[in-house]
């Protein structure tokens, strides 16, 4: 009897270096490929729609790559554990494969699959794919997970030396179907992409794409003649949202259309080919985002809290503020700081928000309004195509300073001078925030100074046609502080 292995795929969305797929096409004569449409999720009408569109269109590639190779993806939808014991009724495969995920989600559904799987005699075998280092991989001295960044970093670089493996390939032959009955397979249709899924999201999906950026980004021999920057720049430039100054891969990350393992190995070959020292820094700063990326999965695996409290017990009864006027103010780009209002907006329009901006958004909220993270956490999941829960946590945390190894609480972004720092000539406000589109450069961060006479001319009245600061910075600052100051007391 031939060993058929079903490998179900979930975020890992490739066939290149995908670690638990390349280990069944060694292991089994037969490989199915198998994607479960799960309700839990997708029936979330908050379930932000351009990341269900980048989702189905990878999916529609990966089904072509596989018939391709002369082997098939089944859709299927329904509960993992349900429809993984139809499938294998109907096929007569005794393995499953799969790659590992870590979110309290996902360990809850995946543990009962191997747990319920197993009972009925299926070989379940996980592999880890989605990142570099995962679960207790990475220890201190002490055999405890770290808290610190810093020291996690230092680790990390050492542990990649010895234990980066090489790239996972196929053996493509297991992949055809040749038995009749697998041929007759059931499987629904390809979701359809919805409709405004390339008018809301500036980049296509799937694998091909994903590889065709990661190439450009890291100019590579076969990369085209340079002409946006890329990692060698990325020290310099990934903090100016008027540039095209990051990879922008976080959405074929977070669905491992490409793998973190692809993109450290180009890095590296990029950073032996760089010029000069800056160009060395850039590719060991975009290392750095797979180190901090990692960082926050063993986290919460380690925490699973962090989830839903925060991870410093002392600020878990901080005294946010409830204002449902101020939370809608931020959702909606209409603060009256230019710098947050194009950031939501971009968030808004395109579901996507550049790094920095990200993080002067989220500080705005927990730091200036005094708003719950949570809140703020809650609506990037909802309009995030590249939305990722231990990073998107974590860096919520960082941002509001309950997080491991955050920013002091006492350090506070003033939003009219980080656009000052990040946006100097007003670029990004202008695209995002159509309103001050002809603001001069010295008001752009601060249009509530510009002069009646200016206003008139540029037919722009500030409180009417673009809104006032909805908050004084600095009185927030000190009110921030005062609530940071009780709760660190007890």
């Amino acid at each position: 009897m031939p060993s058929i292995a079903i490998h179900w795929f979930r975020r890992d969305l490739r066939l290149h270096d995908n670690t638990a797929l390349a280990l069944a096409t060694q292991n089994c004569e037969q490989v199915i490929g198998l994607f479960i449409l799960d309700p839990t999720l997708l029936d979330n009408p908050k379930t932000c729609p351009a990341r269900v569109g980048f989702m189905y269109s990878s999916l529609a590639e990966l089904a072509s790559s596989l018939a391709d190779r002369g082997g098939r993806l089944i859709i299927r939808r329904g509960k993992p554990v349900e429809e993984l014991r139809k499938v294998f009724r109907e096929t007569g495969a005794n393995r499953l494969y799969f790659n590992r995920d870590y979110t309290t989600f996902a360990r809850k559904r995946d543990e009962r699959v191997e747990s319920e799987l197993t009972k009925d005699g299926i070989e379940v075998v996980t592999c880890k794919d989605l990142v570099i280092f995962e679960k207790e991989e990475i220890l201190n001295g002490s055999q405890a997970p770290y808290r610190i960044y810093g020291s996690y970093k230092r680790r990390w670089l050492i542990e990649v030396g010895r234990n980066l493996p090489p790239e996972q390939r196929l053996r493509t032959g297991s992949l055809k179907i040749e038995n009749n009955d697998l041929k007759k397979l059931k499987s629904l249709d390809m979701p359809r992409i919805p409709g405004d899924f390339e008018r809301t999201y500036f980049m296509p999906a799937g694998e091909k794409t994903g590889l065709k950026r990661l190439e450009e980004w890291a100019q590579t021999k076969t990369a085209k003649p340079k002409k946006e920057p890329d990692i060698l720049d990325y020290a310099a430039s990934r903090d100016l949202p008027a540039q095209d100054g990051t990879s922008q891969l976080s959405v074929w990350l977070r669905f491992g259309v490409v793998s973190p393992r692809q993109c450290y190995r180009v890095a590296l070959d990029a950073r032996e080919q760089a010029g000069h020292k800056d160009e060395r820094e850039g590719c060991d700063t975009w290392v750095s985002e797979f180190i901090w990326r990692d960082f926050f999965y063993q986290l919460t695996w380690n925490f699973p809290f962090v989830a839903t409290e925060s991870f410093q017990p002392k600020f878990r009864k901080l005294a946010w503020e409830t204002n449902n006027k101020l939370f809608k103010a931020w959702c909606e780009g209409q603060t009256g700081f230019p710098i947050v209002d194009a950031g939501m907006r971009q968030l808004n329009s395109i579901y996507w928000m550049h790094n920095r901006v990200r993080m002067i958004t989220a500080g705005f909220l927990a730091k200036d309004l005094l708003l719950d993270w949570r809140l703020g956490e809650r609506y990037f999941w909802e309009k995030l195509v590249d939305y990722d829960q231990p990073a998107n946590n974590g860096n919520w945390q960082w941002a509001a300073s309950t997080g491991a190894d955050s920013q002091p609480y006492f350090q506070i972004f003033n939003p009219t001078a980080q656009g000052k720092k990040f946006d100097p000539t007003g670029d990004y406000v202008r695209r995002w925030v159509p309103e001050l589109a002809k603001v001069p450069a010295k008001y752009i961060h601060s249009p509530e100074k510009m002069p009646a006479e200016i206003q008139k001319e540029l037919g722009l009245v500030i409180g009417k046609d673009y809104p006032l600061p909805i908050v004084n910075h600095t009185e927030a600052q000190e009110r921030t502080l005062q609530a940071y100051r009780a709760a660190s007391r007890g």
